[in-house]
């Protein structure tokens, strides 16, 4: 983004979003992630069902109560031929009253055919007393020579069934032909059942065929027509919203985080079922064509790098509505700013076994010509791969500068320099003279300053205060905050050198010294595994928390970043 004066500041959101940030939350590492070999549909599908037939059971039960109490206050009406239909009204209440307590049970997932068999009880068992009734009141009133009455309750009985008909049309997600068949098929019962009632008289069918059965089958088809095609519409929209949550061949499963120009999704490949994460930079988004163009340089700079340390990335393109994405591995885990955040400030041994990995990615990086420039606590991930535990794997290149003589990588416009203000290098924010990998090697160094202490190397409320202390300020030492070892602290001070030549040449350097620290086997795989099986943060509540260690920082500035 530019700036319309010279050597204004400018915020703006991260590179995209910090993805992994948010990747493995609620994830323990040793939990791991498993995938049935499912077609996804159908397991979206069962859940819409169970909630959707939890609905329609509980609407039901709040009628059959409503008529049941109504019966009740006037007792004298309740003769010897009418307490069977309520014995039988009371027992219907108590299986609906059952299947909404089943479908209702916290945290219980049905499975797809047992839904089926409740969604058969909670409409088949009214339908059967619907009838029953129909077909008790029509031959009681036959029988005492009441034809025209007969008829008449005929049409007025069609009122439950028409409610129950659209009830099961609007509620239960099935295909158009099951609804059709299912539909059709209560709708015929009264019908039949009047027909039935009729053939035992010529005269009782006269007075039907004069009277009720026309109307109830003119109103038992419109109800029909409206049951199946609200199945068919809803099943419809809920394909729709599901296609819609497909990336080519990946199925979004859940937001991850979101940030000023993307968002991040938990995702699923359609036949590999293999666990990802996607990042989405919709066009309405991103600033100009320059902001697209830096994502891209972002996967392809990436993808050219085959370390273990460093994100992997599967895939990128275009949606068909000009939505680009990329597809990155999955990380059960944390990222640093999480872990300090919310288990404190890590013990030296910790910080050591971590950061010598991120040196090693960053090696690899470096040989290609390739500066991060936005290393930070949000981008370095401490995960699960194959059993190891805290791994860590280096994240969004979004800012990768390119040092080869003829590399065409670098994406910020001349004079715009970019990093977090918190963790960037001094010669990154003020243009002073090439931005090389030292620069990575300032930000790590700021990066294990928060790991060690919990709190960033200068504090303040505004963004341009912390770019000048990073400028002009010497940092407090470490120790003053935590009880740290000497060599440790040295290193460290070492890479936030206000000059470039004061620090560490290369990550390979800074990888050795860490190496010959007196705590640097202080930290094992064992030690990493107990921790994350006592102490996993995992059940804190950090899921939105996308980018917490601040904003990117955008600067104008006279010189070339």
């Amino acid at each position: 983004m530019d700036s319309s004066r010279e050597g204004t500041p400018v915020m703006t959101p991260a590179s995209g979003v910090a993805a992994a940030a948010a990747w493995g939350l609620g994830f323990c590492p040793h939990r791991g992630l498993t995938s049935k070999v499912t077609d996804p549909f159908q397991q979206q599908l069962a859940g819409l069902l169970q909630s959707r037939l939890r609905l329609a059971t509980l609407i039901l039960l709040v009628g059959f109560l409503a008529y049941l109490v109504q019966i009740l206050l006037v007792p004298s009406e309740i003769d010897a031929n009418k307490s069977g239909l309520l014995t039988q009204h009371i027992g219907v209440t108590i299986v609906i009253a059952v299947c909404a307590a089943w479908l209702s049970a916290p945290g219980k997932a049905r499975r797809f055919r047992e839904l089926r068999i409740a969604e058969l009880i909670v409409f088949g068992l009214p339908a059967l007393f619907f009838a029953n009734v129909q077909f008790h009141y029509t031959c009681a009133a036959f029988t005492a020579g009441d034809v025209v009455s007969a008829s008449l309750y005929l049409d007025a009985s069609t009122i439950p069934w028409i409610l129950l008909l659209t009830l099961y049309g609007v509620f239960v997600p099935n295909s158009w032909v099951r609804a059709t068949f299912v539909i059709l098929v209560m709708a015929m019962v009264p019908i039949g059942m009047a027909t039935m009632v009729g053939m035992r008289h010529q005269a009782m069918w006269d007075a039907l065929m004069t009277n009720g059965l026309i109307d109830c089958g003119l109103n038992l088809g419109m109800a029909a027509l409206i049951g199946i095609y609200g199945s068919h519409r809803f099943g419809a929209l809920e394909k729709e919203a599901y296609d819609a949550r497909r990336i080519g061949m990946y199925t979004l499963r859940e937001k991850l985080g979101a940030g000023g120009m993307g968002e991040v999704f938990h995702a699923e490949h359609h036949l590999l079922k293999r666990p990802c994460a996607i990042k989405l930079i919709r066009p309405e988004r991103a600033d100009d064509s320059h902001t697209i163009a830096r994502f891209e340089s972002e996967v392809q700079a990436t993808a050219k790098l085959s370390h273990p340390n460093t994100i992997e990335i599967y895939d990128y393109g275009y949606s068909d509505d000009g939505v680009f994405y990329y597809v990155m591995e999955y990380l059960p885990g944390m990222s640093l700013q999480q872990l300090v955040d919310s288990s404190g400030p890590m013990p030296a041994s910790r910080v050591i076994f971590l950061l010598r990995q991120v040196c090693s990615a960053l090696r690899e990086a470096h040989a290609s010509g390739l500066i991060h420039r936005d290393l930070k606590p949000g981008n370095i991930f401490a995960a699960e791969r194959g059993g190891l535990y805290d791994f860590a794997k280096l994240l969004d290149f979004g800012l990768v500068k390119s040092t080869d003589a003829g590399g065409d990588m670098t994406l910020s416009r001349e004079g715009v320099v970019v990093g977090s203000p918190q963790y960037a290098a001094p010669e990154t924010t003020i243009g002073d003279g090439p931005i090389d990998a030292r620069a990575d090697i300032y930000s790590l160094g700021a990066t294990a300053y928060y790991m060690l202490t919990g709190r960033p190397v200068f504090e303040g409320d505004r963004a341009l205060k912390v770019v000048f202390a990073h400028v002009n300020q010497s940092p407090e030492r470490p120790s003053r905050y935590v009880d740290i070892p000497d060599d440790l602290e040295e290193i460290v001070l070492k890479c936030l050198s206000k000059q470039p030549d004061d620090r560490y040449a290369s990550a390979a350097d800074l990888e050795d010294a860490l190496a010959s620290c007196v705590d640097a086997d202080g930290w094992s795989q064992q030690r990493a595994a107990q921790w994350w099986r006592q102490e996993s943060p995992c059940c804190h509540s950090s899921r939105d928390t996308v980018d917490t260690d601040g904003p990117t920082l955008v600067v104008e500035t006279t010189a070339n970043a």
